[in-house]
């Protein structure tokens, strides 16, 4: 009576379970060893997940207990539905077969029937056997991963787990792939969705940094999915993720960092302005803190414009400074109270600094006065009109000539791609033009072609940068309407976010103060005063 072993092997283990895949082999090999006179099973060896082309024979432990076993004669038939459930390797499978015949166990599969070794074809054979499993497994791998690049171009959900302020549902289609299962897709979260916002608003209208989110957050009970406190690495990715616009992110064997699926309404959380204006405040810290510049960036403490202040004499950043003062109460009780200050860090009692320290309670009091009889007399309607809806209709002028090169360059494609086609029938008589004919024209699609490619990649660049000077002007706009109020209206570290963001410096000087305000700002004003 001959022992047989059988080897079961699915490639993935979503397949494990599924009736077609184990239990199908179990089920073959059984009824074919019936058929044989003097055939027994006596084991069976189960290989669930694992990949016969990406894994190597010794990295495989049923393989490699088969291959203990044959040297200690421990069986005298391996048995398996098919050969390539050994593997789909061609450097390795052909000898671990030779290595199994060589220790006198017969090699058999259900479909193909014995393996031999009596004779050199034998060899060739096994060999191109191998070889073609190993071709189809690379062209399985290479329809999966174009399948899956597909259907991420398509917008298709394509596993993994759901970004911070989603959920996974699932929907009534089916699935493709088995008419059992359910489409799923990402909705967003009503309670992460929340958390998402005030992230953004803390980071664009407090200019708060990550450890300050953190800690608000924190301190204000919000969780995490898990149930635990915020880090900064959360914060940050969300802030960096474009899914919060409706644009996915998703990577593919041939794109390129930074793909995003097509636009999905149902995935946005927050506008687009919002989006783009973290983007463009985080570029420009990183670029100060690069460059140990930290204009614009309200620093913490209790001056209102500290890292916007200067000094007129020698263009010196000024620094917090703090002392005490002693007053008495009208118990007699005395009481302690901290007066804060802005002090040049260089002045060293030179005579060319006729001032250094600045009371910030009655400096900054008339600075922010200064500001709002500054910005009063704007018309932040008009400067839509003449701006905003303007920048929105060149960006848009320029999307639809995008549009028209991009239809131009498909023209050209199918053309090229007819003339290339059309050179196989030239060469073999079966064409109105001969090879040097077809050839020229090629070329000069061709040059057309790289000239057009050129024209779409500048105006791609144009477009956006049109963008976001677009996104940055409207931001600015619905941050100058009603200012005032909402100025008075916030805490302190509000306020220092709002006035960071119209004013790049404060020169102070001796009984003068000049605000320097940022070059939108300037425009606005110009224009204002221009029409007045």
């Amino acid at each position: 009576m001959k022992r047989v072993w059988c080897l079961y092997r699915v490639s993935t283990k979503g397949q494990v379970n599924a009736d077609e895949d184990i239990p199908m082999q179990r089920n073959a090999c059984f009824d074919f060893a019936k058929k044989q006179k003097d055939w027994t099973i006596t084991n069976e060896l189960y290989e669930r997940g694992v990949s016969g082309w990406s894994k190597k024979a010794d990295e495989r432990d049923e393989l490699m207990s088969i291959r203990e076993a044959a040297v200690n004669r421990e069986f005298d038939v391996l048995l398996v539905f098919m050969f390539d459930r050994l593997g789909r390797r061609d450097d390795e499978t052909p000898f671990v077969i030779n290595f199994l015949i060589e220790n006198e166990v017969e090699v058999w599969s259900v479909n193909e029937g014995q393996r031999k070794m009596e004779q050199h074809v034998d060899k060739l054979i096994n060999y191109i056997s191998s070889w073609q499993s190993s071709g189809e497994s690379l062209k399985t791998s290479l329809r999966v991963r174009e399948s899956k690049h597909q259907l991420s171009e398509q917008g298709y959900f394509q596993g993994g787990a759901a970004p911070y302020g989603y959920k996974i549902i699932e929907t009534e289609q089916t699935h493709w792939k088995d008419k059992d299962r359910r489409i799923k897709e990402l909705i967003p979260d009503e309670y992460e969705s929340k958390i998402v916002k005030l992230i953004y608003n803390l980071y664009i209208e407090r200019n708060y940094g990550y450890r300050k989110i953190i800690d608000h957050l924190n301190e204000n009970g919000y969780r995490n999915r898990e149930g635990g406190y915020f880090i900064i690495s959360s914060v940050s990715r969300i802030l960096d993720n474009p899914i919060f616009i409706g644009r996915k992110r998703y990577k593919s064997f041939k794109g390129k960092k930074g793909d995003t699926q097509p636009y999905n309404a149902k995935l946005r959380i927050i506008p687009d302005e919002m989006y783009y204006k973290v983007q463009e405040m985080k570029q420009t810290r990183k670029e100060s803190l690069h460059d140990q510049d930290k204009v614009g960036i309200p620093l913490s403490g209790r001056l209102m414009f500290s890292g916007m202040a200067y000094c007129q004499y020698c263009g010196s950043k000024l620094a917090g400074n703090y002392l005490y003062r002693n007053y008495t109460k009208e118990d007699g009780s005395i009481y302690t109270t901290p007066i804060y200050r802005y002090r040049c860090p260089l002045n060293k009692g030179s005579i060319e600094h006729e001032k250094n320290i600045w009371g910030a309670k009655k400096i900054d009091k008339a600075i922010i006065q200064n500001v709002k009889d500054i910005l009063s007399p704007i018309n932040i309607e008009q400067f839509i009109d003449l701006s905003v809806n303007k920048k929105k209709e060149t960006f848009d002028t320029k999307v639809k000539a995008l549009n028209n090169l991009e239809k131009e360059q498909s023209q050209y494609t199918k053309q090229l791609d007819k003339l290339n086609m059309e050179i196989a029938n030239s060469l073999i008589g079966k064409s109105a033009f001969t090879p040097e004919q077809l050839s020229g024209a090629i070329k000069g699609i061709e040059t057309q072609l790289k000239e057009l490619n050129s024209k779409i990649d500048i105006l791609k660049q144009e477009i956006s940068h049109e963008e976001d000077n677009y996104f940055d002007v409207k931001y600015t706009a619905d941050e100058l309407k009603n200012w005032e109020t909402k100025f008075d209206q916030a805490d302190d570290d509000l306020k220092k976010a709002m006035l960071s963001r119209i004013i790049d410096k404060v020169i102070f000087g001796k009984g003068e103060i000049d605000i320097q305000f940022n070059f939108m700002i300037d425009e606005i004003l110009k224009l204002t005063y221009e029409t007045v």
